[in-house]
């Protein structure tokens, strides 16, 4: 199934648009630290990769159809989505591909981009939640705008070549005031 999937992605011109979004879910969810463009992720012990799959498709329900049925996915820059929709009332979550890691798929989210962000934040009227790594310019926004911030320390479901886990810490940063969940 991944090497199909990888194929309707490769070819998309060639596929409706369900096949096209079976194709994206199945390489999300079966490829290398979830790259769309990784290899097929699996592990050699436990069969947990397998187990993974298995759950997420049985839990591929009517459930998503319902929770999706008033969403509105675009794609577009995701600036002008912020500009052209905030409001007083409006909440943003953000979560930019992460300046610095491996951005599978995407062409590359560079400081630059980053920083774009960063200063449209500082200007909305509405609320927003920003997930990223540890970056020293979101360090001085936080600092000058008075934003709100926690980090979790997450480890990797992948590992490097020692066979240890890799840790990362997620930072969440608001323009309102937020604490870290409950452990």
């Amino acid at each position: 199934m991944h090497t199909h999937a990888w194929v309707v992605y490769q070819n998309p011109e060639l596929f409706d648009r369900i096949k096209r979004a079976w194709a994206i879910w199945m390489l999300a969810n079966s490829s290398y630290g979830h790259m769309l463009d990784g290899g097929f992720g699996y592990d050699r012990t436990t069969g947990g990769t397998t187990k993974k799959l298995s759950n997420k498709r049985l839990n591929f329900t009517e459930d998503y159809a319902v929770r999706l049925q008033n969403a509105q996915i675009e794609c577009c820059d995701a600036l002008k989505i912020i500009r052209s929709r905030d409001t007083a009332d409006t909440f943003f979550y953000c979560d930019p591909p992460y300046v610095g890691s491996d951005q599978g798929h995407y062409d590359g989210y560079t400081q630059e981009d980053f920083d774009g962000l960063l200063n449209l934040l500082a200007t909305i009227k509405g609320k927003f939640l920003l997930s990223s790594f540890r970056n020293e310019n979101l360090d001085k926004f936080v600092q000058r705008k008075r934003w709100h911030t926690f980090e979790v320390e997450m480890t990797c479901s992948m590992t490097n070549k020692t066979g240890k886990s890799k840790k990362k810490v997620e930072v969440f940063t608001a323009n309102y005031p937020i604490k870290a969940p409950d452990k």
